[in-house]
């Protein structure tokens, strides 16, 4: 049985910040960001940071906006108060800037749907495994990476080991259980947790064997993060040094149906869970 969720972090109020002004905006008469951009003196770009939750407003900026779109004392109140809640820096450990408001989401989100085809995702990584992957980094300072690898450690035991309000639905590359990270102890490690982790009731695991050939997200890992109290459905694209969400169709709709194919081409969970013995056996 699932707990109740505990109250959502910044990057979460953010996007309910953003939605809330957009609907202010869209009710005083403002129906493009570059309409209220011209009226308040900013960019359009900066207007569409902060309705996407990707940006925040000062207080004096926030005021403002507000007396702009003319907004009930009432209303304002509220929104003022979501907005200091919202500047807030969440409490998600060392991770690189460009990837914070990914982790953000992730603390929060009520699903994840997961795809690697090359390596663990960082929120199942043991601690070895992540330091073995870290290690190749050209971006990681040595004196981060222990941070960094702990931050992969708490994301694991904040979805996986905590109260099971965020449902996983993880799906690997066989390639990924192949590959010695680290080295054979390590990458036993690494499998064991694995298989603990699809014991849990909020975490489904498959693996696409490499019989399944060919397949629509070769050489290509995604997420797709859902925040059912928002309503906002992402699409988060990681590479060596920048990330990208993506929101809108096409983009969305092609990676759900992407993900749905790999759900059927992928073993089911038993299977899956088989051929894990299988690699730990031969890792013996």
């Amino acid at each position: 049985m699932k707990h109740p969720k505990r109250p959502p972090g910044p990057q979460v109020l953010r996007l309910q910040l953003g939605r809330r002004l957009r609907a202010l905006r869209e009710a005083a008469g403002f129906s493009s960001q570059e309409e209220i951009s011209v009226a308040v003196g900013w960019s359009a770009a900066k207007i569409s940071r902060v309705e996407s939750g990707h940006g925040t407003l000062t207080q004096a900026e926030l005021e403002h906006l507000l007396a702009t779109l003319e907004t009930p004392p009432a209303e304002a109140q509220v929104i003022e108060r979501l907005a200091r809640d919202a500047r807030k820096r969440g409490n998600y450990g060392k991770v690189s800037d460009w990837a914070r408001a990914y982790v953000g989401m992730e603390a929060d989100a009520d699903e994840l749907r997961i795809c690697y085809t090359g390596l663990v995702p960082g929120p199942l990584q043991t601690a070895a495994y992540a330091a073995a992957v870290l290690n190749t980094s050209v971006n990681v300072a040595p004196a981060d990476a222990p941070r960094l690898v702990q931050a992969r450690v708490e994301r694991y035991e904040r979805l996986v080991q905590g109260p099971g309000d965020t449902d996983l639905h993880v799906i690997l590359g066989e390639e990924v259980i192949r590959r010695q990270v680290g080295g054979r102890r390590v990458m036993k490690e690494q499998l064991e947790l694995l298989r603990d982790a699809a014991a849990r009731d909020n975490v489904t695991l498959q693996l696409l064997p490499f019989e399944a050939g060919e397949h629509a997200a070769l050489d290509t890992s995604f997420t797709l993060v859902y925040l059912h109290d928002v309503g906002a459905s992402y699409v988060y694209l990681e590479d060596l040094t920048s990330s990208t969400f993506l929101d809108r169709d096409p983009h969305l709709r092609v990676y759900e149906v992407i993900f749905r194919r790999l759900q059927i081409t992928a073993l089911s969970e038993r299977a899956t869970l088989d051929l894990l013995d299988r690699a730990i056996h031969d890792l013996d």
